[in-house]
């Protein structure tokens, strides 16, 4: 005798139906006989695919009734889905299958979205029969639809929503665009940089007082007969207040002379040297001063 009073109930999982975010959903039905004789019934899952849906683009939802034991025990007929007024609806092709011990029978229904939101996904109600539903002269395959299915019972997946997100072109396009005014303005702002008039770093002016010390103690060395402290204190004062190269290296040759070779210039020459330096030193002070 077939059974008859069956319905269908939904357990929802977890969802998030932000804007953006993945959707992870998976509903589970199961089908209830309200006979005592009924057995291990079919079980509906629905699995969501985790990227959100884009527009125009087909977004697949996969429906799988599974039941454990003969095959031949129930047969799956035609699922009823719903039509939606936010894209179309494609119904696929039922495939059934073993896995892992489980009979499974799988459909799988395409949605293209024609809006971005958020909507409420198309119902679905899956129609089965049982094998003491149907007599010998009415056997079916299982998966394949007997000639009358309008008292079978069903398992019904609850409502969900389904985010639609823009598609991912526009940002593109936009962050290239921010980041094409970003170098732009960069560069504008590099090249004005570059034009303006660099600052000119002036040297510092001698501080003359203490040159006159330096002087002062450079004769004193003299007096005292330390020829190669004389011409070092001299040669220090040329470098730092004077450009005159010939009158450096004149100086730097008798420091190595008298320091490491042991030769004593003549008092006419280290007159003359000490002249030299003091002339170069007035030079640079009228300069300075003229400035």
């Amino acid at each position: 005798m077939a059974p008859t009073g069956w319905h269908g109930t939904c357990v929802v999982g977890s969802m998030d139906s932000n804007p953006g975010k993945q959707l992870n959903r998976w509903l589970v039905a199961t089908a209830l006989m309200l006979s005592p004789l009924a057995g291990a019934d079919p079980e509906l899952k629905v699995i969501v695919p985790d990227q959100a849906a884009r527009p125009n683009k087909p977004y697949t939802i996969t429906y799988e009734a599974t039941w454990g034991g003969d095959a031949k025990e129930y047969s799956i007929l035609p699922a009823e889905v719903g039509q939606i007024d936010w894209g179309t609806v494609t119904v696929l092709p039922t495939q059934a299958t073993v896995r892992n011990g489980q009979n499974v029978v799988t459909q799988k229904i395409e949605i293209t979205p024609g809006k971005v939101g958020e909507f409420k996904a198309p119902d679905y109600k899956l129609l089965f029969l049982s094998s003491e539903a149907t007599s010998p002269a009415e056997s079916v395959t299982p998966g394949m639809a007997p000639p009358d299915s309008s008292a079978s019972p069903s398992l019904g997946a609850e409502p969900f929503n389904i985010v639609v997100s823009p598609a991912r072109a526009w940002l593109w396009i936009s962050g290239g665009l921010g980041a094409s005014l970003l170098l732009t303005a960069l560069g504008w702002w590099s090249a004005h940089a570059l034009r303006r008039p660099q600052p000119t770093l002036e040297t510092p002016k001698p501080d003359f007082s203490q040159v006159q010390t330096d002087l002062h103690q450079a004769r004193q060395y003299r007096l005292d007969g330390k020829f190669y402290e004389f011409y070092s204190e001299l040669t220090r004062i040329a470098e730092g207040v004077s450009s005159d190269a010939s009158l450096i290296s004149t100086l730097q040759t008798r420091t190595t002379q008298v320091g490491y070779q042991g030769l004593r210039p003549t008092d006419d020459q280290i007159d003359c040297d000490f002249r030299d330096v003091e002339r170069a030193v007035a030079r640079e002070r009228a300069k300075c001063e003229t400035a």
